[in-house]
């Protein structure tokens, strides 16, 4: 697994600068291509949509939502080279897309050929992105980092662990990352009742990560019926960057009934960046 290619879905605001700057660090650090996708909707199209349902015309403020537009690209790609250039990157490794005249269309295109979705962890939890956000994850099942804060200097680094296949998925795309970490740490839910324990062997994922080269490895257990809570605090205390977990690994319905892991990871105040994959 390599992180060569990644796109960035940028919301539009100011969320957006965090979010550069972590891929940035990716890219720097692997060499990767940046693609920046503008993923906000545009009102423009809303507005000609409402305007044609309620019989009005609405020439001056189309105009003035699609010169607001304009402007917010012209921001997002000052903002590109501003931060290509603090970390020491070619003009062409961080690119802003043209903006597609349907946006969350273009990125799910884009991310069929990624190796790494982004997303600033506000927008991904916001109306205006939770959407496609729910959409890369579970239905493209493209591997996406949540980035919570502006700040990745690939320190340690957790696993949470519970024998899933998505379980798997995120740790083999997550491989990059893991190698590059200060240190490892694996993460378990002793009390989680959905665990097979089998399945959930941790001698296995050990032998795995060691032939990959993954130094610095601990294993840790956790306890608490709200495994995600129990996750982010065992991760919190190892001060862990970034945590690495499967997604959706139970049937929807079981996630929805108990709330879902991944849910609450996603909505979490104050996670490290979180990779998921379903």
């Amino acid at each position: 697994m390599s992180l060569k290619s990644i796109i960035a879905a940028a919301s539009g605001e100011s969320a957006d600068a965090e979010l550069l700057s972590v891929v940035a660090e990716l890219a720097a650090r692997f060499g990767a291509h940046v693609r920046v996708a503008p993923a906000f909707n545009d009102p423009a199209g809303n507005l000609v949509f409402y305007g044609a349902a309620l019989g009005q015309g609405t020439p001056d403020m189309l105009a003035r939502v699609n010169a607001s537009m304009h402007q917010t690209l012209e921001k997002l790609q000052s903002l590109a080279r501003d931060v290509a250039a603090q970390h020491q990157l070619a003009p062409s490794a961080l690119v802003v897309e043209t903006r597609a005249l349907q946006p969350r269309d273009a990125v799910a295109s884009a991310a069929v050929l990624a190796d790494l979705v982004a997303f600033n962890g506000a927008a991904a939890r916001s109306p205006a992105l939770a959407d496609l956000f729910a959409e890369t994850l579970i239905g493209m099942r493209a591997p996406c980092f949540i980035a919570n804060g502006g700040a990745y200097a690939f320190g340690a680094t957790a696993i949470a662990w519970d024998g899933s296949a998505q379980a798997g998925r995120a740790v083999r795309t997550a491989l990059p990352l893991l190698q590059s970490a200060a240190r490892v740490v694996v993460l378990q839910n002793a009390d989680d009742g959905g665990l097979d324990p089998d399945a959930a062997a941790l001698d296995p994922l050990n032998d795995y990560l060691s032939r990959q080269s993954v130094m610095n490895v601990t294993t840790r257990v956790v306890r608490g019926a709200n495994v995600a809570a129990s996750l982010l605090g065992g991760a919190r205390e190892e001060q862990c960057e970034l945590l690495v977990a499967g997604a959706y690994g139970r049937p929807r319905l079981y996630e929805l009934a108990l709330g879902g892991t991944t849910r609450s990871l996603v909505h979490a105040e104050n996670a490290p960046h979180l990779l998921l994959v379903h």
